[in-house]
């Protein structure tokens, strides 16, 4: 290994290749202040996060109602089946039984 890296320092030699022009680190401060003060924010660069995060929130909310719509549409579709399939398994004289005994019940609480 170092027989390897002798023969990389004799080839190349122990120079650094890269430089950095004069008076950089000097100068530098005020050259990333001056460039900072050059840039205006203007009303529309700081509204944009904003109007971006109501955006999200009225989509959300009108994701949510179409979803609570298409819930409630199915609630009263399954109540109505569930309604339905009560109705089909009752006979006509099951349904006057109960008819008549409620309307005698609700005479007889009524007086």
């Amino acid at each position: 290994m170092e027989k390897t890296d002798q023969k990389i320092l004799q080839t190349f030699g122990n120079s650094n290749p890269f430089t950095v022009p004069e008076g950089y680190f000097e100068d530098f401060a005020s050259d990333i202040n001056s460039q900072i003060a050059d840039e205006q924010v203007t009303f529309k660069k700081l509204m944009k996060p904003w109007m971006y995060l109501a955006a999200m929130f009225v989509g959300v909310f009108l994701i949510g109602n179409v979803f609570y719509a298409i819930h409630q549409q199915n609630k009263n579709r399954d109540a109505e089946l569930y309604e339905m399939y009560l109705m089909s398994q009752l006979d006509q004289t099951i349904l006057y039984d109960y008819y008549a005994f409620s309307m005698t019940d609700d005479d007889a609480n009524n007086h």
